[in-house]
């Protein structure tokens, strides 16, 4: 994993609704972003930022279906971290 990369991931972990908007997007029931206001009840310009920054860093996928746009844990993404993250316990 290259540290831009890394470095992007962890600034869209650090913020608390974003943290929260992961949790329910992992659960993997299908989630919409209309879906999300009743975990985390913020403004819809928030919430779309908060979602930009956690596509971007690549930790979660969109996807179009019909007129929604829904959301997906990027399972590879995970993957890296976790692994860096293992990495460091090993050291």
């Amino acid at each position: 994993m290259d540290s831009k990369s890394l470095t992007k991931m962890a600034k869209s972990l650090s913020d608390p609704h974003r943290l929260l908007l992961l949790k329910e997007i992992a659960k993997g029931t299908n989630r919409g972003c209309a879906d999300l206001y009743e975990f985390v009840p913020i403004s819809q310009p928030s919430m779309s930022q908060h979602l930009k920054s956690l596509t971007e860093s690549g930790l979660i996928e969109t996807y179009k279906e019909g007129r929604n746009m829904r959301l997906a844990i990027n399972d590879e993404k995970l993957q890296e971290l976790t692994s860096f993250l293992q990495s460091l316990k090993s050291n």
